[in-house]
């Protein structure tokens, strides 16, 4: 690989757009924090097949996705990792993690894209969607076996869409999840143009995969859950003000006003994103460039991937942060209500890095300290550039309205990434899929604070408790967080939620709005247990950390 081809890393934006000059990365001096992040083995050992090896097709850059539930109810969380040809589901023993794909009932198909979950026909078990190029497929947890209901549940069993993240959401409050899934590029394999095609199947005098802008754009799509497992595509008529002009990727859904309904943001490539506000009569409107969360802060159109919502402030209003391609750096959208973001990327040090190409990030306060932290997976797109191809994670500790940045980890081409407890012992780790390779798990190591966990269960709502939100007020000061069904790049976090209380002894005060408004507030909670919470009964477990 030439100098000349690697310093060109530094002067492309976009995955389909020419170079430009590089804007210095910047922000406030933050120290450096206190712990750090240790690959462990647990056991993980398939190899994620995906693409192959070349850069002849855009459908081979994707990659894959990763989820957190627990399938088989036992209290501890397992695997799933949606795969190019097979998904890959681990259960979590307790002492590591054991494949248990054959028997599963997930059955092999190509282009497995990403995955979310949801108990969308509230039985108490978790179900799970599988995007893909071509179909999407839903799978009905039988306790501990999955069936594939797709053609059951009325949705499309072939086709061409390009499906990548997607989320259950309960936007209308009947208390049944619905879905969104955002699609990427209008693609059809058997007609695609080749490397060297157009001037869109270029980079820097190498002739590559066709990048998005040499495709049409697509539009996301919103299945309402009618209820006895059946789903409508209520698209046309429930999602309002979409230009049509867009590559969906990532998918999050959060309660952006706190009005008690849950909107959705999509991270779009190369084109504006889209913010969807809940209209509160089983509709949404895209409202993304009035609000300020379309484009960067130039007013550029953005090569967004993975996308997270998250309080990095606490003001009780959820902000965003997306990750972008190389020379763009992570972008963070301020939350300053009345549907109004400000770009506040480089003030808070989110723009020191512009040397990634961001896919997957995850949000946990990995320190206990009552701030939020981010970490984010890396990756570029051409493996023809061989070792630069493979990238380091990006960790940023959040040091009290700014941000550190360090890389860490093993440089890998990764994409999906998801956050969650997996041993129980309080803090989150991070588990993140690799392009043809075998995924990662990260642990944190270093000094922290006590925290608390909050698992919850609907029974007037969605069993799931997906759009509840949670208030967690320790020493004067309050988090929030919500539970949420898809997020980063085609990936689903932990339904646990964890809160740091950092020297304090217990909460003071705990507060849980559920989706459907009503509230519960519990007294103090002590630091050290995850505690179950049920709808209408308040505290109903309490299990101590590791």
């Amino acid at each position: 690989m030439t100098a000349w081809l690697l310093t060109g890393l530094l002067l492309f934006q976009g995955m389909g757009g020419g170079p430009r000059a590089v804007k210095p990365a910047g922000g406030p001096n933050v120290a450096a924090p206190a712990f750090s992040l240790r690959e462990v083995a647990l056991g993980l050992t398939a190899k994620h097949r995906y693409g192959d090896g070349t850069s002849k097709y855009i459908l081979s850059m994707t990659g894959n996705g990763v989820a957190i539930i627990d399938f088989d109810n036992d209290g501890k969380p397992d695997l799933l990792f949606a795969d190019g040809v097979a998904p890959v589901l681990y259960r979590n023993t307790g002492k590591g993690f054991v494949d248990v794909s054959p028997g599963s009932g997930l059955a092999a198909r190509p282009w497995g894209q990403g995955v979310c979950a949801g108990d969308f026909d509230n039985d108490g078990w978790t179900d799970v969607l599988l995007t893909y190029y071509g179909a999407s497929r839903l799978y009905r947890n039988e306790q501990g076996k999955f069936r594939d209901v797709t053609g059951a549940a009325g949705m499309p069993e072939d086709g061409k869409r390009f499906a990548t993240g997607c989320a259950f959401v309960d936007y209308d409050r009947d208390g049944l999840l619905d879905v969104v899934i955002a699609n990427y590029v209008g693609f059809d394999l058997t007609t695609a143009a080749k490397p060297g095609a157009t001037k869109y199947c270029t980079w820097l005098g190498l002739e590559v995969f066709c990048g998005p802008r040499g495709f049409p754009t697509d539009r996301p799509i919103l299945l309402h859950n009618d209820g006895a497992g059946k789903f409508r595509d209520v698209s046309a008529t429930a999602l309002k003000g979409i230009s049509g002009l867009h590559y969906g990727l990532g998918v999050v859904t959060a309660d952006f006003d706190g009005d008690g309904w849950m909107d959705v943001y999509i991270a779009c490539d190369s084109t504006p994103g889209i913010l969807l506000r809940n209209n509160r009569d089983g509709t949404m409107t895209d409202v993304a460039v009035e609000a300020g969360a379309a484009y960067g802060a130039d007013g550029e159109e953005l090569g967004s991937m993975g996308v997270a919502a998250v309080d990095v402030d606490g003001d009780g209003r959820m902000d965003l942060v997306k990750t972008n391609f190389i020379d763009e750096t992570p972008s963070l959208y301020r939350n300053l209500g009345d549907w109004f973001f400000v770009d506040a990327t480089q003030e808070t040090g989110f723009g020191r890095d512009a040397t990634a190409v961001g896919w997957g990030v995850g949000v946990m306060d990995f320190d206990m300290d009552g701030r939020p932290d981010l970490v984010m997976a890396n990756g570029h797109i051409y493996p023809e550039l061989k070792a630069a191809f493979r990238q380091s994670k990006s960790l940023y500790w959040n040091g009290g309205g700014a941000f550190a940045m360090i890389r860490t980890g093993a440089a890998m081409a990764s994409r999906g990434l998801a956050v969650g407890d997996l041993d129980g012992d309080g803090v989150a780790e991070v588990v993140v899929a690799n392009m043809n390779a075998a995924p990662s798990v990260y642990k944190v190591d270093g000094k922290r604070g006590g925290s608390l966990g909050v698992r919850l269960e609907g029974t007037r709502g969605n069993r799931s408790a997906i759009g509840a939100r949670v208030k967690v007020t320790v020493g004067g000061k309050t988090q929030t967080e919500e539970v949420r069904s898809g997020g980063s790049y085609g990936s689903q976090h932990d339904f646990l939620l964890l809160f740091g209380l950092g020297a304090a002894k217990e909460a003071e005060r705990v507060e849980v709005r559920w989706p459907n408004g009503e509230t519960e507030v519990m007294g103090k909670l002590e630091a050290g247990a995850m505690y179950r919470m049920k709808e209408g009964a308040g505290v109903v477990g309490r299990v101590p950390w590791r």
